[in-house]
């Protein structure tokens, strides 16, 4: 999208003086052209001073136009009432073209049926002359205020009176060739039709705007967008990081001059809610800076999967599409079969048929999810997350102080916590390991603990082992 010149604010007049300055000058051009075309019988002052007329009613429907566009946006009108501005260009060139068709239509009965030379006089000259001072005044401060504001009802008005100006140049010619016949040998018959001919000419300008200003609002109402914008906003959001390439959708729409930018944008199953989140607000700002700053942007992501994508994320994804919750994921490669192991976490408030339901649910999906074939063992590990009465007592502390004295392989373990619940005892331990021991072996030695310690005491039930590194 190109960047609009942008003047200094103290340079620009209001839309509203703007407006309310062409009114005037367009009701006085209107009155005095009328007056002067109806008194010297020239179609060509006559078809200026209805296209003037038509000016005025132009600038009004501007001058509505614009205070309505101004108009913050409520609960109707979500997106502001910007379109307001596009409709009143619109309506302008409507009314124009409905005169230039009348104008027309006068001016070939004059050419074909009745031609005539009006009278011309210094009048003729002197209003055709400040009319195109005038215009020209006006096509200058409508056309600086239109680029600043970015606005197509202003650019409609400019578009208007320089229709005007050039209009008047072509009756101003007109005249000047009648006039010349009095003292130089001129075709009669060109001399009859002069005035109509440039009132054609006022014709032929006015359906140039009606289609440019026209097809411009036009195009405004109907969402249309260049066509450039879509790949090149897809082609920017493709290369962020962390956005699949071909997943991306984009839509837009402008109200007035500012864009509204809707991206649906697949992202890798892998990120958590929190990274997807901020993608999104990276996505936006990259397609708000693309846009000068001015759009507004909404970005949806839809995790999805990719063909490189990691066996263990495919697992999880599932599971989590399902609201299940797995742990201890264990992936076996056997020829050209997938094995997969796991434990669901499951309400321990569930009955086995209950709970097996929700293991086959999960099995059927991932062995729709893999192009090769699946085999699925699936651990069932009851949870409750409620919080359970518990208490400590000396006595269970020490109980288990004297068993881990008696776990001499174990020597760098600390007893951090030992709780007392209606079904056993629930033991925290802290084990100390060289840093440089492998995770793997890690396990292991805290598994043999964990099996030592329910070996010496049978009713601790659960035991939390947190390694860390010796110093």
């Amino acid at each position: 999208m190109t960047n609009m010149a942008v003047l200094p604010e103290a340079k620009v007049e209001s839309k509203s003086k703007i407006t309310t300055i062409s009114i005037i000058a367009s009701g006085g051009l209107a009155a005095l052209k009328f007056v002067a075309g109806i008194f010297t019988g020239s179609l060509g002052l006559i078809a200026e001073g209805m296209h003037s007329l038509l000016d005025l009613l132009s600038t009004l429907v501007t001058f509505v136009a614009v205070r309505v566009a101004a108009e913050p946006p409520d609960a109707n009108h979500p997106y502001g009432h910007e379109r307001a501005e596009a409709l009143g260009a619109l309506a302008g060139m409507t009314l124009l073209g409905a005169t230039a068709i009348m104008i027309g239509y006068h001016a070939v009965v004059k050419i074909v049926w009745e031609p005539g030379a009006p009278e011309v006089t210094i009048w003729s000259f002197s209003i055709i002359i400040i009319s195109v001072i005038v215009d020209l005044l006006r096509v200058r401060s409508l056309k600086k205020a239109a680029r600043h504001y970015q606005s197509q009802a202003l650019a409609s008005d400019a578009e208007h009176f320089s229709n005007d100006m050039l209009g008047s140049l072509s009756v101003l010619i007109g005249l000047l060739f009648i006039y010349l016949a009095k003292y130089l040998p001129l075709p009669i018959w060109l001399v009859e039709r002069a005035d109509a001919i440039a009132a054609l000419g006022v014709v032929a300008i006015a359906f140039k705007s009606v289609w440019s200003i026209g097809s411009e609002a036009i195009r405004s109402l109907m969402d249309d967008v260049p066509e450039d914008l879509m790949p090149r906003l897809r082609e920017l959001v493709e290369q962020i990081p962390g956005v699949v390439p071909g997943a991306v959708n984009i839509k837009t729409r402008f109200v007035g001059n500012k864009p509204y930018v809707e991206a649906t944008v697949g992202t890798l199953r892998s990120l958590t809610f929190e990274k997807a989140h901020e993608l999104t607000e990276v996505i936006e700002q990259a397609i708000r800076e693309e846009l000068d700053g001015t759009a507004a942007v909404i970005v949806h992501a839809e995790p999805v999967h990719t063909t490189d994508e990691p066996y263990g994320i495919t697992v999880r994804s599932v599971a989590a599409r399902l609201d299940l919750r797995i742990h201890n994921l264990n992936l076996y490669r056997v020829n050209d079969e997938m094995r997969i192991e796991l434990d669901l976490e499951v309400s321990d408030g569930l009955t086995l048929g209950e709970a097996h339901a929700r293991s086959e649910l999960l099995e059927k999906a991932l062995v729709s999810e893999f192009p090769l074939p699946v085999k699925v063992a699936v651990h069932i590990e009851p949870r409750n997350e409620t919080p359970r009465e518990a208490a400590r007592q000396a006595d269970a502390f020490e109980k288990v102080q004297r068993a881990l004295a008696k776990l001499t392989a174990f020597p760098n373990v600390k007893t951090d916590e030992v709780l007392m619940t209606p079904e056993g005892l629930v033991v925290t331990l802290i084990m100390y390991l060289p840093g440089k021991t492998s995770l793997a072996h890690t396990h292991t030695v805290m598994y043999d603990l964990e099996r030592a310690l329910k070996h010496e005491i049978t009713d601790v039930i659960r035991v939390h082992i947190d390694p860390e590194p010796l110093i």
